[in-house]
């Protein structure tokens, strides 16, 4: 694209976000069309030869924006809340411009410095101890089975090197959390090569949260019966009902096991910069 319609089009894109941010809440929060129609309005295989951005622009209008569900509009309460920006915006223009591959410092030191800086910036803000660090992911589920990974690994049996099947010498692994907790668990141990039989669905209280003497009980019926626990998830902010485990209970459990303690946060976890909320932390 010639350097003059980017710009010209840029600012047209950019008006068109202001305007949408703007007058967000006049759109239904849910998508009216029926499943199918904007794939029925498409063409069925792609085109031969490119066509002038404006159209494309006009298809936005004409496609797309009847096919959008408006997660930031002020009466969206589904599922959980999302965080688009205006300088949000900005910043992945950014990013797309700059289009980094960030994984190697030499790749990329802008991305790999950054994020070192931001990701104490915010173990501040939350009043973690400064041997905290962290890296970030695409998704919580992502985070939540490389977590399983890591403590599958720390159990000392060699599935890294050896792996899981073909083996006579591995007990049942077993990962424990509340009857609550996100579908990405069952299915980083179904990924992970650990199996459903692995994992223990914790019962919980009426504030749908989990009773650590339960897990307790489950965790030394476990290890009486020859399986090693490798791990423990409680949730701070379910996405059924935000409800939070106890995880102080819950880590001392873990302490006296030594198993791999895995909170997670990726729903409430935000909160943990606000003070007067900073207990359930």
């Amino acid at each position: 694209m010639p350097t003059e319609d980017f710009r010209r089009y840029g600012y047209e894109i950019v008006d068109w976000i202001a305007n949408y941010f703007e007058h967000i809440g006049e759109y239904p929060v849910l998508s009216q069309v029926e499943p199918g129609w904007l794939k029925g309005s498409l063409p069925s295989s792609a085109p031969e030869t490119g066509e002038d951005f404006a159209e494309v622009l006009k298809d936005v209008d004409r496609l797309i924006l009847p096919a959008v569900t408006h997660w930031n509009h002020p009466n969206f309460h589904g599922l959980f809340s999302t965080s688009t920006s205006s300088v949000g915006v900005f910043g992945e223009m950014l990013t797309a411009a700059f289009d980094m591959k960030a994984m190697l410092w030499r790749t990329s030191p802008a991305s790999t410095e950054l994020e070192d800086v931001v990701l104490d910036w915010l173990r501040q803000m939350m009043a973690l101890p400064e041997k905290f660090e962290g890296i970030i992911y695409d998704t919580a589920s992502v985070s939540t089975m490389h977590a399983i990974a890591a403590a599958r690994n720390r159990a000392n049996l060699k599935v890294r090197e050896l792996g899981m099947s073909g083996r006579d010498d591995l007990p049942l692994l077993t990962v424990y959390c509340s009857e609550h907790v996100h579908s990405s668990i069952d299915k980083s141990v179904i990924t992970l090569g650990l199996g459903t039989r692995s994992l223990r669905k914790i019962s919980v209280n009426e504030r749908f949260e989990m009773i650590p003497e339960a897990l307790a009980d489950a965790i030394e019926d476990d290890i009486d019966n020859g399986f090693v626990p490798i791990c423990v998830i409680p949730t701070i902010g379910t996405t059924s009902s935000s409800s939070v485990d106890p995880v102080d209970a819950i880590a001392d459990i873990c302490e006296k096991h030594g198993i791999w303690l895995h909170v997670d946060t990726a729903y409430a976890g935000s909160a943990a910069i606000v003070p007067e909320l900073a207990h359930y932390f």
